[in-house]
């Protein structure tokens, strides 16, 4: 399975939004209201939002979509999402593909700082390791 098949089953399986195809078709536009009194355009969450929320699953985090080597191309992310949105709901891929990407970009900072913590605990180690092998040394 590729990366972006990866995401796409991702995505499948955590976004779900209502989506009618028939009614996009015929009642597109922001003028829905005016003729049909029962639509009610369903809220769309924010870049961030929605990316806090792709952190907070385990299996975003199985992704490894942002390591502290770095996060996945861009390109991949967005053949990803077009796998997963049909491509008249472009204003759902632009939003998800800058959620993921952001998430990503969280997910490597953290593994960054967590990385950096690393090497400065063994490089604390090994200072105090060397300073005690130099005091039991006899002079």
């Amino acid at each position: 399975m590729t990366k972006a098949e990866e995401i796409a089953g991702f995505l499948e399986q955590n976004i779900d939004w209502e989506r009618d195809i028939h009614q996009r078709a015929q009642w597109s536009g922001d003028n829905r209201w005016l003729v049909d009194p029962t639509f009610v355009r369903q809220a769309r969450p924010t870049v961030e939002d929605l990316a806090q929320y792709f952190l907070a699953k385990p299996e975003y985090r199985a992704l490894k979509l942002g390591t502290w080597l770095g996060t996945t191309d861009g390109q991949v992310v967005a053949q990803a999402v077009e796998m997963f949105v049909p491509p008249f709901y472009r204003e759902d891929v632009e939003l998800l593909v800058k959620a993921l990407q952001l998430a990503a970009s969280i997910q490597e900072k953290q593994g960054s700082q967590v990385a950096g913590l690393v090497a400065l605990a063994a490089v604390v180690g090994f200072v105090v390791l060397v300073s005690m092998t130099a005091r039991s040394q006899p002079v």
